[in-house]
């Protein structure tokens, strides 16, 4: 079979120059794919978090607040998994949402998410030195007054927290039956309890259980 060249006009070192520019134009795009494409070499922070719970007979409500900075000089993307606490008793969330949202929440735009494998992933993009508020809601059907919120997962970022705080309210009818973390009542709510950390690394996941309101002994009195 007899071919053509691409260039046959052109001489042996003019077309030694394409044929090195098209390599190098493809090794820059190569490059970029992996820096953008996957978390090699991002230098993005996860070290604060804000998680409110609500639980109550038959459900949980989760709130997480996240903060996430990128440390370095470049812009940067992370792509980021939303594991949840699943066995018999807690089935996977019926709902979930994800968003980016300001520090104190006033305003918010949704984050595209998508199954990978079973698991729900997201990426984020972020420009020199940017910080970010991720904002996760999700309501989790439950078959036991209890609940788990997941924390080893922070010990992937092989840093400590700055810190995090995290607070339990309970339904009305229900009080507090234990906690793996010391917990203080929130003042001026017998049902709202918190725990804060600092420079937090998690040995645990963070588990709790609620009862109902335990009924008054009323002494009797004896026959006379």
């Amino acid at each position: 079979m007899v071919t053509t060249s691409p260039w046959p006009d052109l001489p042996r070192a003019r077309r030694g120059f394409l044929f090195s520019f098209d390599a190098l134009g493809a090794t820059v795009l190569v490059g970029l794919a992996v820096y953008f494409g996957t978390n090699t070499f991002a230098r993005v922070r996860f070290d604060r978090e804000r998680i409110q719970v609500w639980a109550a007979d038959g459900q949980v409500q989760v709130s997480g607040l996240y903060h996430y900075q990128n440390a370095a000089p470049l812009p940067a993307s992370f792509s980021l998994g939303l594991p949840f606490p699943v066995d018999a008793a807690h089935p996977a969330p019926s709902l979930f949402s994800i968003a980016e949202t300001s520090a104190d929440g006033s305003t918010s735009k949704p984050v595209a998410h998508r199954t990978y494998h079973g698991d729900i992933v997201f990426r984020l993009w972020f420009a020199s030195h940017e910080e970010k508020w991720i904002r996760v809601d999700y309501v989790q059907h439950v078959a036991a007054r209890s609940g788990r919120y997941i924390l080893l997962t922070t010990n992937q970022w092989h840093r400590p927290l700055d810190f995090g705080e995290y607070i339990l309210h309970l339904g009305k009818g229900s009080e507090l039956d234990a906690s793996n973390y010391p917990l203080t009542a929130v003042a001026l709510t017998r049902r709202s309890y918190s725990f804060f950390k600092t420079d937090f690394v998690p040995n645990q996941d963070w588990e709790f259980s609620w009862r109902p309101p335990m009924a008054p002994i009323v002494a009797s009195r004896g026959t006379p």
